[in-house]
Formats: structure tokens, C-alpha cells, sequence
């Protein structure tokens, strides 16, 4: 009788441990997921932790097997913390892909345009007129993709692969005469928002 006593009260213990242990779980869970939402930052995070499609360009200009949009941003990431101008960036990200833009802008515009503006407002008039149109609406996260070309009111940026904790991408621009990478997108005045699709424009304006 005793025996049987004593097996029921361990019962009892086992049956309690076990339900302490589950709530034990469950509260470590919890406490995860609540650091992690609201305390632990991370430096950075990609199109995936928002179920965002990355979109890759159908060109490969210069046949490298990397389509354009990630050459575009391949070759501003090999610019990063170098000394370079805005215009050095933008020339160098599209060389990255196979495109020499001073070729392509003074086929573009005739001799009287190109003696009287600066390269940059060259190289933002191009675009402008060449580059498809995508949304100034940061809220349309989805809509901000890596290798798409962001105007500035002093130059231009690309926008990274990497994204802040709101799904807004980091930018890659001159920053005191240094290329750099970072999370300013809400915090600047973008006046335009291109992609370039080569596939869009005339192999006449296209210059290799």
C-alpha cells in the first residue's frame, strides 16, 4: 500500500516536471522571438527575410554569366571605401558590366549638349531618358531592387543588397570623396528611381 503511495506521488513529481518543463520551453521561445523582433538588431538584412524576389536582369552584356542588375552592384561594391568621384562610380559600375558610359552618352546627345553640361548632369539626363521608371514610394519595398540607379540632388547611388530592418536598401555612393555603403535611403532626397535594361534601348546607343 505504501509502495503504490509512493509510485503515485512520483507519478505526480514526473507528470509536474514535465509541465514545468514545457512552460520553461515556451517562455525561452517566446523570449527569443521578442529579442529578436524588438532588442536584437542585425547589421543588416537581405531580400529574403522579407520574401522579396530578387529581380535579375535578362541581359549579360558583357557574357560573363552575371546578368547586369548584379554587375551594376558588383561593380560599385568594388569601389567601396576607395577614393572616387560620383562620376568615377558611375562609370566604373557600368564598365563593371560591360558599358562604357561616356561612349554611350556622347553617341546619345549631340556635340552641342556635351560641351555645355557636366558629366554628371550628362550621365543623369541619359539615364533619365534610357532607364526604365521605377517608384520614389519607399514604402513599396519590393520595388527597390540591388543594381537599380537612385539620383541624388549632388550625384547618383546603387542600391545594395543589403537592406535595413524596414526592407529599405542600403545605398552605395560618394560620401567626402569615399565611396560608401550605406542605410540613407529614408533619410535622402531621391529625385529618381531608374533600372537600366539594355534589352529596352537601340544597339546604336549601346557602346561597348
Amino acid at each position: 500500500m505504501v509502495l503504490m503511495e509512493e509510485i503515485e506521488i512520483l507519478k505526480r513529481r514526473l507528470k509536474g516536471s514535465i509541465i514545468l518543463i514545457f512552460i520553461i520551453i515556451i517562455f525561452c521561445f517566446t523570449v527569443l522571438i521578442i529579442l529578436n523582433k524588438f532588442i536584437l538588431v542585425k547589421e543588416y538584412y537581405k531580400a529574403s527575410d522579407f520574401k522579396i524576389k530578387t529581380i535579375y536582369s535578362k541581359t549579360d552584356y558583357n557574357k560573363n554569366d552575371i546578368d547586369d542588375y548584379s554587375d551594376f552592384l558588383l561593380g560599385a561594391k568594388k569601389r567601396i571605401n576607395k577614393n572616387d568621384s560620383y562620376e568615377d562610380l558611375i562609370i566604373k559600375s557600368f564598365k563593371y558590366a560591360g558599358y562604357n558610359l561616356d561612349k554611350m552618352v556622347d553617341n546619345y546627345f549631340s556635340d552641342s549638349v556635351t560641351d555645355n553640361k557636366d558629366r554628371m548632369s550628362l550621365y543623369k539626363s541619359f539615364i533619365n531618358d534610357n532607364a526604365t521608371k521605377i517608384t520614389l514610394e519607399l514604402k513599396k519595398i519590393k520595388e527597390f531592387q540591388q543594381g537599380d540607379f537612385i539620383f541624388f540632388h549632388d550625384g547618383i547611388g546603387i542600391l545594395s543588397d543589403k537592406r535595413n530592418r524596414e526592407g529599405l536598401c542600403f545605398v552605395i555612393f560618394v560620401e567626402d570623396g569615399k565611396v560608401v555603403e550605406k542605410d540613407v535611403l529614408k533619410d535622402s532626397k531621391i529625385s529618381g528611381h531608374y533600372r537600366f535594361d539594355a534589352s529596352l534601348i537601340s544597339d546604336e546607343i549601346l557602346k561597348k
